[in-house]
């Protein structure tokens, strides 16, 4: 178990403690930022405001001004109807008038002297050429006023400030044309500064209170704050740690449930992924043993997923009782195993993977029911084979397909050339479908001959003539075509064809004897088998008596409760019933009493070593008296010599297949040698 370490948990602690008053501080100033702005978006408003008030004040009062004194001087002149005695009148009249100090009147003719302006001393200069900050002021003012003789216009300038910088100041000038005069309204615009530097005061102590408040506020929430969360983050601490040790406690648990097959126990893939690049780093050799059970599907679809699942976990614990304490177990997929042994010695490796098939072939009992399996298996090296998963694996799984093709129930270690193998089977998986549909298949023929050297009859065997590869034979593609689930179709296809076949020589008058099919045992798992056969002697009209089926002694013991019902269906349409490869398989005495058979076939590999194995001798003998028993016709399949061929017949044996008589062959010879 791991030692528990608090770090973690005073970091979570330490981070509900800063996190809030982060967030508070964060959140203040943002709130004081944002009062700010506003603040000070209202004072920049509130400036605007009034200046635009006050020069809209302005300019209305300095032309009312200016108005009003053009109205004087324009009843004074209706008057007088004297130039200079308007203007001493005006004057005069202008001198008692007073204004407010925002402004003042001021009165020039048009070649700049001062006809009235409240500092008298004016009026005693010409100011045409009068200049201030480098512009002209007099000049500019009664220009712009000429420009403008009827509506009158304003004008804006710097202006002389007898206490300091010169300060801004705009006027309002008009022409009174009798007179040629000019009328103005001159106003210093510091009165605008003053009210913006009030208006400003005004906010900055708003902005101080404010802000004032804010961070007494702030001040006082985040002493609370620090307060509750202290307290919350060491509670939370406690809780925490309490959890962390309850999953420190779960963790080799919950991790290795993580790589723990559901319905086995055993490893799984992702623990195989996970494992590799530790084995591969930590061991100079190790093997990989791929280990496929034989005949698991039959299980499964003959009686269903839940008696494959009791049937699986069985196997899970035979293997997990047989791996020794540096070995380990993993459920790759369905029925398939790989075994991780820290060995490359092949001699050791060989006579573990032996006692794991020899114990998987061990009956397997559910509700009182024996179930049967047996199992392949594949051998790859590291470093010999490989040096990653993937190759190791792949090299594994070849091993395993090479023990299955050899007759299943035995191990394999790798070699190269089953690289090549491996590959030229994926090539006949990629074509065996077209093969089907493009009509690539051939039957060839091998009789089938009794004791006095007649025929008896025939095998029909299947070839696959591929179009670039030439001639493959059955052992090549068969087995790819039980894996596919395409072999009922390429049964019944051979079965069709040799009736068809079949009906041609009895035409030209020839006597083919009894015809032989052979069926695997998918055919009898098919709801619709019995339909499917019948359909097709029907369509090809085959006279039944001459048809024998042919179907594996380990097939028919797969489930023979099923397999008899079936059989009794054909036998009672008049079809034969043979076993094929008898001797080879693990059949009940019971049920062999039980089946509808008509003949049995020794198996070649008995036959071939007559004469030099007594084993072989004895299981061949014993087989004789079993058919006569039952009152079963024999044939001996295999038979290439004379002392074979004199040994079966003398021994009771009814038909011979074999090589002594012919190999199989195609249609034409078949007909040439057999049948004419």
């Amino acid at each position: 178990m791991m030692k528990y370490n608090n770090t973690k948990s005073k970091k979570i602690s330490n981070t509900i403690f800063i996190v809030p008053i982060l967030t508070l501080i964060i959140t203040a100033i943002s709130i004081i930022s944002i009062a700010a702005f506003s603040i000070y978006n209202m004072k920049q408003n509130n400036e605007n405001l009034i200046s635009k008030k006050f020069m809209q004040n302005l300019q209305s009062t300095t032309k009312q001004r200016v108005l009003l004194t053009y109205n004087i001087i324009d009843s004074l002149y209706k008057f007088e109807k004297n130039k200079k005695q308007t203007i001493k009148i005006m004057q005069k009249v202008l001198g008692k008038m007073r204004w407010d100090k925002k402004g003042y009147i001021f009165v020039f003719d048009y070649h700049g002297n001062t006809l009235y302006h409240p500092n008298h001393h004016y009026m005693t200069i010409n100011r045409w050429n009068f200049e201030r900050h480098g512009i002209k002021v007099i000049r500019q003012l009664i220009l712009q006023a000429l420009k403008n003789p009827k509506k009158g216009t304003y004008v804006k300038y710097l202006a002389y400030n007898p206490k300091g910088k010169p300060i801004e100041k705009i006027s309002y000038v008009k022409i009174y044309q009798p007179l040629k005069i000019v009328i103005g309204n001159g106003v210093y615009l510091d009165y605008l500064n003053k009210k913006l530097l009030t208006s400003q005061k005004e906010y900055q102590d708003l902005a101080k209170n404010i802000f004032k408040q804010m961070i007494i506020a702030t001040i006082t929430i985040l002493l609370i704050i620090m307060i509750l969360t202290y307290f919350i983050s060491k509670k939370v601490q406690l809780i925490f740690d309490d959890y962390i040790k309850y999953l420190e406690k779960e963790k080799e648990k919950l991790f290795m449930k993580a790589y723990r097959d559901s319905l086995t126990g055993l490893y799984n893939r992702e623990y195989l992924k996970m494992r590799f690049p530790k084995l591969i780093k930590e061991c100079k050799k190790f093997a990989i043993l791929f280990v496929d059970l034989d005949y698991f599907k039959e299980i499964n679809d003959s009686y269903g997923h839940e008696i494959g699942d009791i049937a699986l976990k069985e196997i899970a614990k035979r293997l997990k009782l047989n791996i020794d304490e540096n070995e380990c177990v993993v459920r790759f997929g369905g029925d398939e195993f790989v075994i991780i042994s820290k060995t490359n010695d092949k001699d050791k490796l060989s006579q573990k993977a032996q006692t794991i098939i020899n114990v998987l072939k061990e009956k397997i009992i559910i509700d009182n029911r024996a179930y049967f399996l047996s199992a392949s298996c594949g051998i790859s090296l590291f470093p010999n084979d490989g040096n990653n998963k993937n190759t190791l694996i792949k090299y594994a799984d070849s091993a395993m397909y090479e023990a299955k093709k050899k007759g299943k129930d035995r191990v394999e270690f790798y070699q190269a050339e089953m690289t090549l193998k491996a590959q030229q089977r994926l090539q006949i998986r990629n074509n065996l479908k077209k093969a089907l549909k493009n009509n690539e298949f051939i039957i060839y023929y091998q009789p089938q001959i009794d004791t006095k050297n007649n025929l008896s009859g025939f095998e029909c065997l299947i070839r696959w003539k591929h179009p670039q590869n030439g001639l493959i034979f059955p052992n090549d593609f068969i087995p790819i075509a039980v894996e596919m689930g395409i072999i009922d179709d390429i049964d019944l296809w051979v079965m069709e064809n040799a009736m068809i076949q079949y009906n041609k020589w009895l035409e030209k008058g020839y006597k083919p004897g009894n015809m032989s099919c052979n069926l695997t045992v998918y055919q009898l798992e098919k709801g619709n088998f019995y339909e499917k056969i019948m359909a097709i002697i029907k369509k090809q009209n085959f006279d039944i008596s001459n048809l024998s089926i042919e179907i594996t002694e380990e097939g028919i013991m797969k489930n023979p409760q099923k397999s008899i019902n079936i059989l009794n269906q054909l036998v009672k349409e008049g079809i034969k019933i043979n076993i094929d490869d008898f001797g080879t398989g693990y059949s009940s005495l019971a049920y062999l009493e039980k089946l509808p058979l008509a003949k049995l076939k020794i198996d070649r590999a008995f036959v071939k070593d007559i004469g030099t194995k007594q084993e072989n001798t004895i299981i061949v003998k014993t087989i004789i008296n079993l058919a006569k028993n039952l009152n079963l016709k024999l044939i001996a399949e295999g038979v290439e010599d004379k002392v074979q061929r004199d040994f079966i017949f003398n021994g009771g044996v009814d038909y011979i297949q074999g090589y002594y008589y012919s190999k199989p062959i195609n249609s034409d010879e078949f007909e040439e040698k057999f049948l004419k």
